[in-house]
């Protein structure tokens, strides 16, 4: 499942790229061994607008891991929507990282046969779902409805024109769904608590970052992968 742990995952291109970029931008040098053991200069350095430009750039694009340029992307644009907490930028860069896999963004878990397309049928299977899938599917819910409705904006208003759910329904679900989670044990016992109510108070704010994150790395008109 979509943990906050992209920070976790960075390579060793990735500390190289990032300590190239800041050279050619006149700061001071940052060694390997400062990057990889010190996690306050790590994200300080994240942080520079040099690095967010030279990914936006599609600098380095290729060289670096996906955990580093949606972790920085994504905290680029939620930083422009308020929204300062890097822990919560870890969770949505995860989000993002994972649900590039078409499969994971139909799936709440990896060990999970349930493949879905429509949040109705997800919302259908918590009536026979365990305590333990009740809560993946919740949470895979809240990550299903802001990534939709941040990623695929004129999707959503394409179908919305033809009586389709707007963006009041996703962000009411997510909202829901993420509140829901966080109530749950489990999310405690994964340290996800924190972060999914604070999911629930700016899912709108968190979803217009990632509109705007759609609007510069890709086509804003492209459709999510399988849809119904």
């Amino acid at each position: 499942m979509v943990l906050a742990n992209c920070r976790a995952q960075f390579t060793a291109a990735d500390f190289d790229f990032v300590a190239r970029v800041l050279a050619r931008k006149g700061v001071r040098h940052i060694s390997m061994v400062e990057l990889l053991s010190d996690p306050e200069c790590r994200d300080e350095m994240l942080d520079n607008l040099s690095v967010s430009h030279a990914l936006f750039s599609g600098e380095g694009r290729l060289e670096v891991s996906q955990q580093l340029y949606f972790y920085v992307v994504a905290r680029t644009v939620l930083r422009r929507q308020g929204i300062e907490d890097r822990e919560l930028a870890d969770y949505i860069g995860a989000l993002l990282t994972k649900f590039s896999e078409t499969q994971k963004l139909h799936s709440p878990h990896d060990k999970l046969p349930h493949q879905f397309s429509y949040i109705a049928d997800m919302l259908d299977s918590l009536a026979t779902a365990s305590t333990a899938e009740s809560f993946l599917i919740r949470a895979h819910i809240g990550n299903y409805a802001l990534f939709l409705s941040g990623m695929f904006h004129a999707w959503v208003e394409r179908r919305q024109q033809r009586g389709a759910p707007d963006f009041s329904f996703y962000e009411d679900i997510g909202r829901t769904s993420f509140r829901r989670a966080a109530q749950d044990k489990i999310a405690y016992q994964l340290d996800l608590a924190q972060v999914y109510h604070q999911l629930a108070d700016v899912f709108r704010h968190a979803r217009l970052a990632l509109n705007e994150l759609a609007q510069k790395v890709w086509n804003p008109d492209t459709e999510p992968p399988l849809a119904m």
